[in-house]
């Protein structure tokens, strides 16, 4: 039959059990706004009972474990939603600086340098030989050249920019999941030897967080030691401690530095998907590349055009008219070299305002003028204007659909983050609840250790008789 001493035990038990429980609901409390961090609470069981003769008697409580209120599967979505999350976000980040850019409509922007540059021609339509006007068409096409080197040089070194942004991530991603791999061997070193690893799993956990936005990324645990594997665009990066990294290759592509990201194992280059990674390199490696293709086109077109008309007509020399034909306006290939020739640039009589070379005629300067209206691009359905005012109309069309998708992907990840956080989250009523509970069990049960103890006493007194 249990003695005294056992009714000591139990109670001993209690006030133990109850104590770790005023503990770990002050260190949910505590952490209340620790980032990454997951409820726990203590799960109670009854210690082994005593088999005697007279029946079975209980014993008392231990403490079975302290879980964390965490669902994998809430995870994976979490992380999931992420992924678009962080692609979208740099996206629009990247499309709202190229509108910056290119500031459109503006009185600033390339569209108004043609614009200013086709109405200088129409006014030496009307006055030819007149050398101010010359002047003013010349400064105005050197502006027009200059505007497109400088919209070509803007959006080349938001591509260079872009290289060092992904080689930032790549840093950033490797550091992660080097910290992910020390876990890994923490967590499983501790809970090998049957103790919680809590705190060290909401640590892991939130570097997947930020890892999800970064990247295209999975993680699935080994219910047999705790560890975490970790792949990326469907290779595995992390398993338990061995930790591989994503390695960046410099190549020099047309005069042009090329940043790739390469499996370390198959030395092959990553196929990203998603992520802020996959945001800077879509940047990089489609939209820029297609707005400068859309401006090279532009200026070609319109030094081939111009200078077909321009080199039909003739100019001043020494205030008389002159048969200086054959003489291009404008010289290079494309936006970044369009420039004018050192004969214009040089003298503005050079100028091909006539057709016959007569003084007073002004047809040349027509047709000149009349470029602005014809349609040259696009399957001759377009005019330079038109052409341009489609690029900025396209690009701002694409921005707009993707800030209204960042928009509704921040409402799904904030709303599955929502509604993880009423799962693991720290609520501070239920904790007070938790706590008045733990802290009357705790009297309670030093109520009977302090009974058992008066009772002791007694059996002590008796035995001295």
């Amino acid at each position: 039959m249990p003695t005294l001493q056992n009714a000591l035990f139990i109670g001993l038990s209690g006030l133990r059990a109850n104590q770790q429980g005023l503990n770990v609901t002050g260190h949910n409390v505590s952490n209340v706004n620790t980032e990454g961090y997951t409820r726990q609470k203590i799960i109670l069981e009854s210690n082994k009972p005593l088999k005697v003769k007279e029946g079975i008697f209980g014993t008392g409580v231990n403490v079975s474990k302290i879980a964390r209120f965490r669902d994998a599967f809430i995870d994976r979505q979490v992380r999931a939603e992420n992924h678009l999350l962080g692609d979208l976000e740099k996206q629009a980040e990247s499309m709202q600086l190229i509108e910056g850019l290119l500031n459109e409509p503006s009185d600033l922007g390339l569209h108004n340098a043609i614009k200013n540059f086709f109405n200088s021609l129409q006014d030496l339509t009307t006055n030819p030989e007149s050398s101010s006007v010359r002047t003013t068409v010349r400064e105005q096409g050197r502006a027009l050249a200059r505007m497109f080197n400088q919209t070509w040089s803007q959006l080349e070194r938001i591509s260079e920019n872009k290289n060092f942004e992904i080689i930032d991530n790549v840093s950033k991603i490797n550091v992660i999941l080097q910290q992910v791999g020390k876990l890994n061997l923490q967590i499983a070193s501790t809970e090998a030897l049957g103790k919680e690893a809590n705190d060290l799993r909401d640590k892991r956990d939130l570097l997947l967080d930020q890892l999800s936005r970064l990247v295209d990324m999975s993680a699935n645990e080994d219910p047999a030691n705790g560890s975490m594997t970790v792949s990326i665009a469907g290779q595995s990066f992390v398993v338990i401690g061995e930790v591989n990294q994503l390695e960046i290759l410099s190549e020099n592509v047309e005069g042009k530095e090329m940043i790739k990201i390469i499996n370390p194992e198959t030395r092959s280059e990553m196929k990203i998907s998603s992520g802020k990674l996959h945001g800077m390199l879509d940047i990089r490696d489609r939209l820029i590349p297609n707005l400068k293709g859309l401006i090279d086109l532009l200026a070609s077109t319109f030094i081939e055009e111009f200078n077909q008309v321009h080199r039909q007509g003739y100019g001043l020399k020494g205030g008389r008219s002159s048969p200086q034909t054959g003489i291009d306006f404008f010289e290079g290939t494309d936006a970044q070299t369009i420039a004018l020739t050192p004969e214009i640039a040089n003298d503005p009589g050079n100028i091909a305002a006539s057709k016959s070379g007569a003084p007073g005629d002004n047809n040349n300067a027509l047709e000149m003028a009349q470029l602005r209206n014809k349609g040259v691009l696009n399957n001759d359905s377009f005019t330079f204007e038109d052409f341009y005012g489609s690029l900025v109309s396209t690009l701002g069309l694409e921005s707009e659909s993707v800030q209204s998708q960042l928009s509704n992907q921040e409402r799904v990840v904030e709303h599955v983050e929502n509604f993880r956080e009423s799962i693991i989250g720290v609520n501070l009523d239920e904790e007070l609840v938790s706590m008045i509970r733990f802290q009357k069990a705790f009297g309670a049960n030093a109520r009977v250790i302090t009974t058992v103890n008066e009772l002791l006493g007694i059996v002590v007194l008796l035995g001295k008789y």
